[in-house]
């Protein structure tokens, strides 16, 4: 299959190159502008709800309105012009954090969570299905890993100049800076090559073979692969929410300030600046699976001791190790779907990619917070594992048939 719906049929690699280089320094900046909101943002919803556990339900709107977007922001990503809707997404996204910065409402934090979600997750839906568009069949390892290192070298960096921001000035001036940064962020969307035209063919094609969304939900639920590939993204983001959510206020508990906490999650971006693109081509040439199952295995023996921990060189070292396992599994997924999946079928897929892991940041906050009821926030990253150790024994259970089958012969997994 070709990548031709982005940059017109068969694009040259270095105008590949050239998209792949606009889109990720684009990420990198929404990355830092995430980054610096996520390190304070729990404690910011404290000072609304007192109660962690509480936090952590209210944290899971925005995933639950994220998810309910991302499948239609893929269906319309494969239609409509992709520089528009992430146009659109980013303006709404702006308008959203500092409505946040101004807001003294409980009842207007409920609403400004759900058009958070509904702002953050297509844009990541409409990244996606551009990456997956401009790789080549034989990079796309590597092409994700590059796109996924910018991203992460933004959720490296944001949460380091979110925790200063708050330290020297207030809890929330990281919502302003993170504003200023996605307005800015906006004369990269315009250097995109826009795919109106190409998506517009691709459409009247793709309505003849799935003329609505039940359809697409049908194709999708005949391809196992796919499905545990599925569970295995929600398992993945269930962590991340739990992390995102819990890990700043479980530092705060311990004492530690903003700036610690956001060098704490800096920490845990830094392997996938490090190890991502290595990793990817990597895979490229020897395969994906058993970096995945080693990835999974890593990263769920480490959660295990993270909340009994105090001092911050073990705080460190322990989400630094968690990471790495966690570098070896998210790119190699998505580097994996865009195997499998048709080429004209890119936005669809992301979109319910997107889904699975809107689904899994919507319930790991849920589900540690009833731990953190039950035990207090020392157990809240406990449910990551048991999720972990699930998707590892989903993803070995289908992988001898999967490897087996006739459609998968001669193939890179």
């Amino acid at each position: 299959m070709n990548s031709s719906s982005f940059l017109g049929p068969d694009p040259p690699r270095k105008s590949r190159t050239a998209q792949l280089r606009v889109i990720s320094t684009l990420f990198l900046l929404f990355s830092v502008a995430i980054g610096a909101v996520i390190t304070i943002h729990p404690l910011y919803l404290e000072q609304f709800l007192v109660a962690p556990e509480l936090v952590g339900l209210v944290a899971a709107l925005s995933s639950l309105s994220g998810m309910l977007f991302s499948l239609p922001t893929g269906i319309l990503a494969d239609r409509f012009s992709r520089k528009r809707l992430l146009t659109a997404f980013f303006l709404l996204l702006a308008a959203v954090l500092l409505a946040f910065f101004l807001n003294t409402s409980l009842y207007a934090l409920i609403v400004l969570q759900l058009l958070f979600g509904m702002a953050m997750a297509p844009a990541w839906v409409i990244s996606e299905a551009v990456v997956k568009d401009i790789s080549p069949s034989d990079q796309r390892g590597e092409f994700r890993s590059v796109y996924g290192t910018f991203a992460n070298a933004g959720l490296f960096i944001g949460p380091v100049i979110g925790g200063l921001l708050a330290d020297r000035f207030a809890l929330r001036t990281p919502y302003i800076f993170a504003v200023m940064l996605l307005l800015a962020s906006l004369t990269f969307i315009i250097k995109l090559t826009d795919n109106a035209r190409q998506n517009s063919r691709v459409a009247a094609q793709a309505v003849s073979h799935h003329e609505d969304l039940r359809a697409l939900l049908k194709e999708f639920g005949q391809q196992r692969e796919l499905i545990v590939l599925e569970l295995c993204t929600a398992a993945l983001f269930f962590w991340y929410s739990a992390r995102w959510v819990f890990g700043p206020l479980f530092l705060d508990r311990l004492g530690y300030s903003p700036f610690v906490i956001g060098l704490w999650i800096a920490v845990s971006a830094a392997p996938y600046l490090f190890f991502q693109i290595p990793l990817g081509r990597l895979a490229d040439r020897r395969g994906k699976t058993r970096l995945i199952c080693l990835g999974f295995v890593v990263a769920a023996i480490f959660i295990i001791p993270l909340g009994f921990l105090q001092t911050l060189p073990s705080l460190f070292v322990t989400i630094f190790v968690i990471s790495v396992g966690t570098t070896l599994v998210e790119p190699l997924i998505e580097a994996r779907v865009a195997d499998i999946v048709p080429q004209e079928r890119y936005g669809a897929y992301a979109g319910l990619f997107e889904f699975a892991k809107t689904f899994g940041v919507m319930l790991g906050p849920v589900c540690s917070a009833l731990f953190v009821f039950l035990f207090g926030i020392t157990y809240s990253f406990i449910p990551a594992v048991f999720f972990f150790f699930l998707a590892f024994a989903l993803f070995l259970r289908s992988r001898q048939s999967l490897c087996s089958g006739v459609s998968l012969k001669g193939r890179n997994w």
